[in-house]
């Protein structure tokens, strides 16, 4: 069939709209796709913009409470209601540059069932905590056995593997492990035979748990502190360093003050270890326990030791998102502390 020079016309035109439509179904394809990509990498320049905003949220909280442990008011004594352990109006959620930061911390009730009683704003004392590098034999069998809930004997070779790991020498304790131990297990390890660097390191000492580190590890510290502050510690530290429960009780009622709520205008200080006898009455087996530990010369009324928990957070109408730095400085004479520890959540 012969086509006529009209029909060959529109068969040509036909072929051209054809082809136009691919093109424009491609086209349109493209910048789909072209806007889904530019849409992702937006959001993901946004998710880079608010981590880097987050991050410096939180460090603005490091900053601050760094300037409030350096001008501190009271050098004498370290206390909890100081501005730089507990002051809501410097560190909960302090608004700046579009997001907010927290410093803040768990400040316990005055027994061991209420250790999280009350929340604080601000630095932590590392000396609220025992110094696991320093302690002596009994007190780390009653942070092991009072707080972390074994029974005597194991409590006793724990605490005796614990010193053969951190000593310099390589002679065993009885009941205790050296390098003989540690070579003999199916995943081999040296024995340290040097101080504790980071807590969790006691989870490759013969005798401890996950399960019990889980119960000691906001009691404990690694950074020389050697002495407990009795104005910032908690009932946890106060029972491991061998006072019964309720002398323990009785010491934080005290110092909490007629409000009953640590780190408040109304909270009495003791200016030095001795000022425990100032409580109140007292039975002739408390004043013992409280005059043994004076004198063996391992509590202290202040700090150099801090801890800084601070969150960035940025929020919008989906989500709150946030950043933690966790730091642990020694304040020092000059203006500059030094960094201990520092992570990044």
């Amino acid at each position: 069939m012969l086509l006529t020079g009209k029909t060959k016309a529109y068969s040509t035109r036909a072929s051209i709209l054809i082809i136009v439509l691919w093109i424009l179904a491609f086209l349109t394809m493209l910048v789909v796709n072209l806007g889904f990509m530019v849409r992702s990498q937006l959001q993901f320049a946004r998710h880079l913009q608010d981590r880097m905003k987050m991050y410096y949220l939180a460090r603005a909280g490091i900053e601050r409470a760094i300037v409030e442990l350096y001008e501190d008011e009271s050098p004498s004594c370290d206390t909890l209601n100081e501005t730089w352990a507990n002051n809501g109006e410097f560190f909960d959620s302090f608004q700046l540059g579009g997001g907010f930061f927290t410093v803040s911390y768990p400040s316990g009730g005055k027994d061991q069932e209420d250790e999280d009683a009350f929340v604080l704003y601000g630095a932590m004392d590392e000396s609220a905590r025992i110094d696991i590098n320093s302690a002596q034999e009994d007190i780390i069998v009653n942070l092991l056995e009072r707080v972390g809930g074994m029974d005597k004997e194991d409590a006793i070779d724990t605490a005796r593997c614990i010193a053969d790991w951190r000593d310099k020498d390589v002679a065993l304790s009885v009941g205790g492990a050296e390098n003989d131990y540690y070579q003999g297990l199916s995943s081999p390890y040296e024995c340290k035979n040097g101080k504790f660097q980071v807590a969790e390191e006691l989870l490759l000492v013969k005798g401890m748990s996950e399960e019990v580190f889980s119960r000691i590890k906001d009691v404990i510290t690694v950074y020389d502190t050697e002495k407990v502050n009795i104005n910032t510690a908690g009932f946890k530290c106060l029972y491991a360093l061998g006072l019964e429960s309720g002398l323990c009780e009785d010491i934080i009622e005290y110092r909490n003050g007629g409000d009953g709520v640590p780190g408040t205008e109304d909270d009495p200080v003791f200016n030095s270890p001795s000022e425990l006898m100032n409580i109140g009455s007292l039975f002739t087996e408390e004043a013992a326990q409280i005059n043994t530990l004076v004198s063996r010369n391992i509590l202290t009324v202040r700090s150099d030791t801090f801890r800084i928990i601070s969150l960035g957070q940025m929020k919008d109408d989906s989500a709150t998102r946030s950043r933690q730095i966790v730091c642990v400085l020694k304040r020092q004479n000059t203006k500059d502390p030094k960094i201990l520890y520092w992570h990044e959540n």
